[in-house]
């Protein structure tokens, strides 16, 4: 197998194993958003897109400047575009109107909790610091605390985008 595209020592049963993490918890998060409503779907496509496209190409642009571990083809197209594509964006769906602590608070969690199995199963987000603070545990971490701003880059994206676009105006007014 290719380091480059699955990472060393990585087989396909490995992202079928990652792939079922991901299943698992979107079990939860559709606990607690159980359906997107109708209004909201256009934005979901715009999340969906807008993170999935945007994360992808950061990651290996903050690898290459040293801010990140590399994270295997395989593995940065499946965290980008399945977990944050789709699965953040569900669940942004569900919680865009709760509060900015509960929001920053369950995106964080989440975040942490696929970093730490990505880490566990795949042996990436291996890097020993995070930006100045060093030790692997800070890596995973603050990047979990980073992803706690989803919400809030998302409604503030969102909000930009839908001055141009109108499918993506709320009729509520908000995020």
């Amino acid at each position: 197998m290719n380091d480059a595209i699955w990472g060393a020592g990585n087989t396909p049963v490995r992202y079928l194993l990652l792939l079922l993490g991901y299943g698992a918890l979107f079990v939860l998060v559709r606990a607690i958003s159980p359906r997107l409503a109708p209004e909201f779907r256009a934005r979901y496509l715009a999340l969906g897109v807008g993170w999935a496209l945007g994360t992808f190409f950061a990651n290996y642009g903050l690898y290459r400047l040293g801010f990140m571990s590399f994270l295997p083809w395989a593995n940065d197209f499946a965290h980008t575009f399945l977990w944050i594509g789709l699965v953040l964006g569900w669940l942004y769906g569900g919680v865009y109107q709760r509060s900015p602590v509960e929001q920053f608070a369950l995106f964080a969690i989440f975040s942490f909790i696929v970093k730490a199995g990505e880490h566990a199963l795949l042996g990436t987000w291996e890097l020993d610091h995070f930006f100045f603070i060093p030790g692997n545990a800070a890596y995973v971490i603050g990047w979990s605390l980073a992803d706690g701003l989803y919400p809030a880059l998302s409604a503030f994206g969102l909000n930009l985008l839908a001055r141009r676009i109108p499918s993506l105006r709320l009729a509520t007014g908000g995020a």
